[in-house]
């Protein structure tokens, strides 16, 4: 099921129109999922005045959210989610503001991380402040440069043809999007990213699961790579977290798929690079 997202904004004055992100909410027909800042200041400094009711109103969508609901009243009943936020992002003009919906092929849950990082610039925890750590936007990131880097050392100007971003790689019950995969017409190999290095939904951990167990059904010597990045010894409850990041890239690892780290990535990406010798057209 496609999932949706909308950025939620706050506009202290409507008519000058200056706005600043506070939230944002990733949806689909069954399931809502919002996060707001979780430091204020920056948004009191920039409206200059009281924002009570800001948080009052996050707190309000984020117990609907846990309900599956977006904006429970009357009016909107007989609307779907998507419906909802079109009208909310058209028609209202108070202090509160929601951007027009857009689409994403992502699971819910996927999404909103992903949207969060790109839409509300700020840490996420205290612990994220004192100590740098990398999210899963930033594992697909490194695999991204990693990747094209690796295919320009042999083959030149072709690498970006071969370079495939959040490409879809078809498996028993539907098709899967990846980080990256290498394809001329078809794939050849594919590696997506996961970050214990911050607390991650366990759905997100599952979404990975789901696609190396489709894929693999489908095309079990399809070579597949996770890229992990280990939780780090200053975060808070590390033993615990040490204890599901190894269950999990157990698990991934009995289903299939190879578990890459930092240090593997490029001799991972090479032995694949030279397995293709042979597959492509003779331009490449």
């Amino acid at each position: 099921m496609a999932s949706r997202y909308s950025v939620i904004q706050y506009v202290p004055d409507p008519i000058a129109d200056e706005r600043i992100n506070i939230g944002v909410v990733a949806f689909n027909n069954n399931t809502v999922r919002v996060r707001f800042v979780s430091n204020w200041e920056r948004v009191r400094h920039f409206g200059l005045q009281d924002i009570e009711f800001l948080k009052d109103f996050a707190r309000q969508m984020n117990n609907e959210a846990k309900q599956g609901l977006l904006f429970p009243c009357e009016k909107f009943s007989e609307l779907t989610n998507q419906e909802r936020i079109i009208k909310i992002s058209r028609g209202w003009i108070n202090s509160i503001q929601f951007t027009e919906p857009r689409g994403s092929l992502d699971t819910v849950d996927e999404l909103l991380e992903d949207i969060a990082s790109t839409y509300l610039h700020e840490k996420n925890s205290a612990l994220e402040s004192k100590i740098k750590v990398r999210d899963r936007q930033a594992t697909a990131r490194i695999i991204k440069s990693k990747t094209l880097s690796a295919l320009k050392r042999e083959f030149g100007d072709h690498a970006r043809e071969l370079l495939k971003v959040n490409y879809e790689i078809p498996g028993s019950s539907t098709s899967n999007k990846f980080d990256v995969v290498v394809a001329n017409g078809k794939p050849y190999f594919a590696a997506h990213g996961i970050s214990f290095e911050v607390d991650i939904p366990d759905t997100l951990k599952d979404a990975v699961m789901w696609r190396i167990s489709d894929v693999k059904s489908l095309q079990p010597n399809f070579p597949l790579a996770i890229f992990v990045l280990p939780p780090k010894l200053e975060q808070d409850h590390y033993q615990q977290i040490k204890s599901t990041y190894q269950k999990t890239i157990n698990t991934y690892q009995e289903m299939g798929a190879d578990i890459v780290q930092e240090y593997e990535v490029e001799p991972w990406l090479l032995s694949q690079i030279k397995s293709l010798t042979g597959q492509l057209p003779k331009h490449f």
